[in-house]
């Protein structure tokens, strides 16, 4: 259970990079759940430093909140989705958890004025590639997953925030 900042750094960065034995690395390794979700926290609060200045620190603490249930809810839908609408009998909601964990790594780019749209997008590239691969899917499916797995999630967050603000 505890993290390894030097290992999460590394991964982070070959997440980021694509680098498909590292995200198998993260998929199969259980023991790095809660790094993933580390991974993610440290991620949403270098790129959402800006909102602090705007929403104040509650807004800012709501996002981070948000984040948590957004990753979990996306990671049971996919594992979910996987395996019901494909077929893959390999994934759970724990490998979903540590590839998407450490898929939100590029965000920290957010922190860059004018780059938070492109760390989106790159985040949801890298996120996408290790739904593909924690669930041995195509990257169709795995496309497919993520936007269909997000709907449930839209709606946890959405339920969440209500609940919150």
């Amino acid at each position: 259970m505890s993290i390894d900042p030097t290992r999460a750094l590394q991964r982070s960065i070959g997440a980021a990079k694509l680098d498909v034995p590292i995200i198998e690395e993260i998929e199969a390794d259980e023991s790095s759940t809660t790094e993933a979700g580390a991974v993610l926290i440290v991620s949403s609060i270098i790129g959402s430093l800006g909102g602090l200045f705007i929403n104040g620190i509650w807004g800012f603490i709501v996002v981070l909140i948000i984040q948590l249930v957004g990753w979990y809810i996306w990671a049971w839908a996919s594992a979910e989705i996987a395996r019901r609408m494909f077929n893959s009998s390999t994934t759970d909601t724990g490998e979903m958890l540590r590839v998407i964990g450490y898929g939100s790594a590029p965000r920290v780019l957010g922190i860059i004025p004018f780059l938070g749209f492109f760390a989106f997008i790159w985040t949801m590239v890298v996120q996408v590639v290790g739904i593909r691969q924690a669930g041995e899917l195509s990257t169709g499916q795995a496309v497919i997953t993520a936007i269909v797995g997000i709907i449930p999630t839209f709606i946890g967050v959405a339920i969440v925030t209500a609940i919150l603000l």
